[in-house]
């Protein structure tokens, strides 16, 4: 929407959406299943005293699940915003030198750099 904003809508289509959300919550439920599937077998193998929730994952698992629940996000976010702020970047730049040719003076706040 930022990078190509007249292509937007050519793009993104509703049924798109939902189908990308619906997959995301599938992978997720698939994802926490495979994740606690050792506690659904002998429910309540884990557990000392009533009400406690516990589940055991291996070194492996827990290894895979700080890399695909907390850093993979987190990069595809920090690579997303660098790409916006690139763009705007990129917008502004433009935006002023238009300015510039348009009018001789030019008052530009420091907020807006």
């Amino acid at each position: 929407a930022i990078c190509y904003p007249l292509h937007y809508f050519t793009k993104v289509k509703p049924k798109r959406v939902q189908v990308c959300v619906c997959l995301c919550w599938m992978f997720a439920a698939l994802y926490t299943g495979l994740l606690l599937k050792n506690n659904l077998q002998p429910p309540g193998r884990y557990n000392s005293c009533i009400g406690e929730c516990v589940y055991e994952i291996n070194y492996i698992a827990n290894l895979f699940d700080l890399i695909i629940s907390f850093i993979f996000p987190i990069t595809v976010i920090v690579i997303l915003y660098i790409r916006i702020f690139g763009v705007v970047v990129y917008q502004a730049r433009a935006m002023r030198s238009h300015i510039v040719v348009v009018t001789t003076k030019v008052t530009v706040k420091k907020s807006e750099m």
